[in-house]
């Protein structure tokens, strides 16, 4: 790593970058495609307004390595992230092109020999350089979050969304008593099929719920886990 005239250790920078195929529309469409789907199927589609999306690079270590006998490429993140598949991503061995003038990199802040202990295999090569992302806001209600987008294959990153929200199951059970306990009282004066059949609309109301999707959704992400 080379100096700078004050003495300083110099910052690294990246040797060139992966050029984006995905442009500002196209990953709006993506990301409206993503809240749409089954993943999120509790948000509201009148309740979304997709924002401004805003591009730029994050700078990976780009390792190449024998092991057995053939030639892996490995992508290590050069700087912090907490999004779930950053850490090891798998991607094709695209070319690089020069560092845009313009380019919004972050700052390196993790060195290649972080990662040498993890790495199976012989060393043939490493190199620094920078993928891109987009940063795409929405809205949801009166809340705003941001979604992390592959910028070259349209890959979604997600964070934490509305889907995950904590159910505040006090004020659920509250809201579910003070109807079931007029039910009750108005099926002995009137007929117990009046009770059932409030009760099934009661059960089509809580199943329509985030409530209940919620619960669907960490049953199937259990599912999915085992």
């Amino acid at each position: 790593m080379a100096d700078t005239p004050e003495g300083n250790v110099a910052p690294l920078t990246c040797t060139g970058v992966i050029p984006p195929l995905i442009n500002e529309e196209k990953i709006r469409e993506i990301v409206r495609g993503w809240l749409d789907s089954e993943i999120n199927p509790f948000i509201r589609d009148n309740e979304i307004r997709i924002g401004k999306a805003v591009l730029i690079y994050y700078p990976f270590w780009k390792f190449s390595r024998e092991d057995g006998g053939e030639d892996v490429i490995v992508y290590r993140p050069a700087c912090g992230t907490l999004l779930p598949g950053m850490q090891n991503m798998a991607r094709e061995n695209t070319k690089t092109v020069p560092v845009p003038e313009d380019a919004n990199i972050l700052p390196v802040t993790a060195y290649s020999s972080v990662y040498l202990p993890d790495l199976h295999g012989i060393a043939r090569g490493e190199e620094l350089i920078a993928i891109p992302f987009w940063l795409v806001s929405y809205k949801v209600k009166n809340s705003i979050y941001m979604i992390t987008a592959d910028g070259e294959t349209g890959v979604i990153y997600p964070s934490w969304h509305p889907v995950k929200e904590p159910v505040n199951w006090k004020k659920t059970a509250l809201i579910a008593f003070i109807p079931m306990a007029l039910i009750s009282i108005l099926a002995v004066y009137v007929s117990p099929w009046f009770f059932l059949f409030v009760i099934a609309l009661l059960i089509f109301f809580l199943y329509r719920s985030q409530m209940i999707g919620v619960i669907d959704l960490k049953c199937k992400e259990g599912k999915d886990g085992a």
